[in-house]
């Protein structure tokens, strides 16, 4: 699958490349990109991952609006020889939609959340804008892989340090502090993935 041309806005001066490992069991690699748009952000990324003994790879593009919310999600993924793709939107009043057809089940969520990266934390950190010692709560359209099931996840953000924030998830009640950088990304991830490479425009 492939982005059409008009889909794709010239990024500004101070895009960002990342690597991104899972130092958790050397399970995954990523490469990411950040930029500012002329209508807001985009993230993009490739993950090259295995799961279950079998290659996975999952490619991304994530577009938000000025404020953080999350414009549109697609994404393609190869599980072995078998290939898979989504494409879902977000309306700016917090409901979605799939080639048209409404997922009422998404009603709330402001931002998307993939199970398989911290890229996405940066959204919430960024649109929250907490002071150091707040907290706030939210419902992320989580995106689980391989079966690119979507769900309802409540979670909590809480600003322990300038740069230190403590994700929970509220359903599991499993914490991790991400500490990120000016832009609000992730340079390490408690115990799971950490940063090991970066360039800028």
């Amino acid at each position: 699958m492939t982005l059409p041309p008009s889909s794709r806005p010239a990024a500004h001066p101070g895009s960002r490349a990342l690597i991104l490992r899972r130092v958790f069991d050397n399970g995954s690699t990523e490469f990411a990109t950040f930029s500012q748009v002329d209508d807001g952000f985009l993230l993009t990324g490739t993950i090259v991952a295995v799961h279950e003994s079998e290659p996975l790879e999952v490619k991304y593009r994530i577009e938000c609006h000025p404020d953080w919310r999350t414009r549109l999600v697609w994404v393609e993924q190869r599980r072995g020889l078998e290939h898979s793709a989504l494409v879902i939107s977000q309306d700016g009043q917090a409901k979605w939609s799939a080639q048209g057809a409404a997922i009422d089940s998404l009603n709330g969520c402001l931002e998307v959340d993939l199970e398989l990266t911290p890229i996405t934390n940066t959204l919430p950190i960024n649109r929250l804008k907490l002071g150091i010692g707040q907290r706030a709560e939210i419902v992320a359209a989580w995106i689980r892989f391989p079966s690119l099931e979507i769900v309802r996840a409540h979670q909590s953000y809480e600003r322990l340090k300038a740069k230190i924030y403590r994700y929970r998830s509220l359903a599991s009640g499993f914490t991790a502090d991400i500490e990120v950088d000016e832009d609000g990304l992730p340079i390490r991830y408690e115990g799971i993935w950490e940063r090991i490479g970066e360039s800028r425009t």
